[in-house]
């Protein structure tokens, strides 16, 4: 069975929680430039458009919520990106950063993402609870995604730098 939240209404709380931890935790703007859906397929993590961003790795990082509603919310961040907010939060110069630092960091911004966005749900009638946030950090990684029933990739650019937001959301048993 699928769940029983409109898309356009998935797309408008997702991207609208994210846009607002941006600018709440990080002070910087933040813009929906895209998004896709991919249900059935597998996700690999994005890929890094050297064009735009010299990072070597990403952060991702994820938040499970479950309850009235099922999912996963996962962020991707490219290294520089991870690294400027990582600055930015903790008030820190960027070099006196280090990988502990810039995963709780992730984790966070993911735990209030994930968090903004299930209590928009709940605001429908659909209550649940966050799990804690887990972060990973390497070239490519894939999620697998058995048994969700839809799922979402949303493109996000902040300071010039891609970030990624996944939902997956899970069959009602």
């Amino acid at each position: 069975m699928s769940v029983s939240v409109p898309v356009g209404k998935i797309h408008e709380f997702l991207s609208s929680s994210l846009i607002k931890v941006i600018d709440t935790m990080a002070s910087m703007q933040c813009k929906c430039v895209g998004h896709e859906a991919y249900s059935g397929k597998q996700a690999f993590s994005p890929q890094i458009d050297p064009a735009k961003d010299n990072s070597k790795r990403m952060f991702a990082s994820s938040v499970g919520f479950a309850g009235e509603i099922n999912g996963v919310c996962y962020l991707f961040m490219t290294e520089n990106f991870a690294y400027g907010a990582g600055a930015k939060i903790t008030g820190l110069d960027r070099e006196d950063l280090d990988d502990d630092v810039v995963r709780d960091v992730c984790g966070e911004l993911t735990n209030m993402f994930a968090g903004t966005f299930k209590n928009k749900l709940a605001d429908l009638g659909l209550p649940s609870t966050l799990t804690l946030p887990t972060v990973v950090q390497g070239k490519r990684m894939a999620i697998s995604t058995g048994g969700t029933a839809e799922q979402y990739r949303f493109t996000f650019e902040v300071a010039g730098l891609n970030i990624y937001a996944d939902l997956l959301l899970s069959k009602r048993s």
